[in-house]
């Protein structure tokens, strides 16, 4: 039997490959949106890191620039754990910090931080399911689902981790692209790296290399404003000014370092009669001034006695040494430029010198 070909439907081909055109278009179109709506995100998302580094870079120091890091990166971009781990051991350490909480910076000990792989890793992505999955989280962390771990510093010389944890499992997946977090991690880094060099530099200049103490470039900024401005409002402040006695004869007989061991002795005895408020600078040579703010004269008096009978006390490298020294003070309603006490105490200085060495003279204005 034969049969025609008008019992069997012949398949509309044209329609066929219109709609398989169709799909793969709506496919396209999809993928296209995806892709754009990653773009806006990754451009957003460098918009705000952008902005983060201006906020940083005008940090004033390191304490303010950790702060902005914490506060700037859980608010922008919706975290809900910042936190800085540091190792003790490294420059970090010497960064005073007092002003952040133990929660949002903790210190690691030396070796730490390698111990737990983080150098092979710069980045490490991983899914929480109680903070016992890492030995670092603290219980007020629990609920945390996800978190990234940025390692700071290079490789084996890594001096911190920067921790960023949601609560959505799916914020930081393990198969997740770090590209975006690795150059967060070099920007914050570096930063910090630089932070801190300046930070030490700025302190280098004005501190003394041999005492330690404050020196003379500390004191000039100060130097032509009045007490009030440097100590605060209706604060009256005592100075004193001392020279070692005969410290020239010192360095020509015994050699300068017999001199600087004196001066170094001088430096400490000082520092043991003053109070932590106190300031110290070494002016220069042997001479050295204190600021005494909310001390009377009259006390400033038995602290400087205080200083000369120490000193007439102390020997170094057999050198036995005294000072003559001189006051001057400025109530708190005359608020005296700085420059003008200073030089008040240095002519008593120079009186109590005159009349001997060894002894204090104050300033009678």
């Amino acid at each position: 039997m034969v049969h025609s070909r008008s019992d069997h439907a012949v398949p509309d081909l044209t329609a066929h490959r219109t709609k398989k055109l169709e799909q793969e278009n709506d496919a396209l179109k999809a993928h296209m949106g995806m892709m754009l709506e990653r773009l806006n995100e990754n451009e957003a998302l460098f918009s705000k890191l952008f902005e983060l580094e201006a906020k940083v870079l005008m940090s004033v120091d390191v304490e303010a620039l950790c702060f902005t890091l914490l506060r700037e990166l859980k608010e922008e971009f919706s975290l809900d754990m910042v936190r800085l781990w540091f190792d003790r051991s490294s420059f970090m350490g010497a960064c005073q910090l007092s002003g952040i909480s133990d929660r949002d910076v903790v210190w690691r000990e030396q070796g730490e931080i390698i111990s737990m792989g983080l150098p092979d890793k710069k980045v490490w992505l991983l899914r929480l399911r109680s903070v016992s999955d890492f030995p670092w989280l603290q219980l007020e962390d629990e609920g945390l689902a996800s978190m990234a771990l940025l390692l700071l510093g290079q490789g084996q010389q890594a001096f911190g981790v920067l921790g960023l944890a949601s609560h959505s499992i799916t914020r930081f997946q393990p198969k997740q692209s770090t590209d975006f977090l690795q150059h967060l991690a070099q920007v914050i880094s570096l930063t910090l790296e630089n932070a801190v060099t300046r930070e030490r530099l700025a302190v280098l200049s004005v501190t003394d290399s041999l005492t330690g103490i404050h020196n003379r470039r500390f004191f000039q900024p100060h130097s032509h404003q009045h007490v009030s401005k440097w100590f605060g409002k209706d604060v009256c402040v005592a100075c004193i000014y001392c020279d070692v006695d005969g410290f020239k004869q010192v360095n020509d007989e015994l050699g300068h370092a017999v001199g600087d061991k004196v001066l170094v002795t001088v430096s400490e005895k000082l520092q043991s009669c003053i109070r932590s408020q106190d300031t110290l600078i070494r002016m220069g040579g042997d001479e050295f001034v204190v600021f005494l703010p909310a001390c009377s004269c009259e006390k400033a008096a038995k602290i400087a006695q205080r200083m000369v009978k120490s000193s007439k006390m102390s020997r170094a490298h057999e050198c036995q040494f005294s000072m003559s020294v001189g006051v001057s003070f400025s109530s708190d309603k005359e608020d005296k430029l700085v420059k003008v006490l200073v030089k008040a105490a240095d002519q008593a200085m120079y009186v109590a010198k005159a009349l001997g060495g060894n002894r204090v003279e104050i300033d009678p204005s």
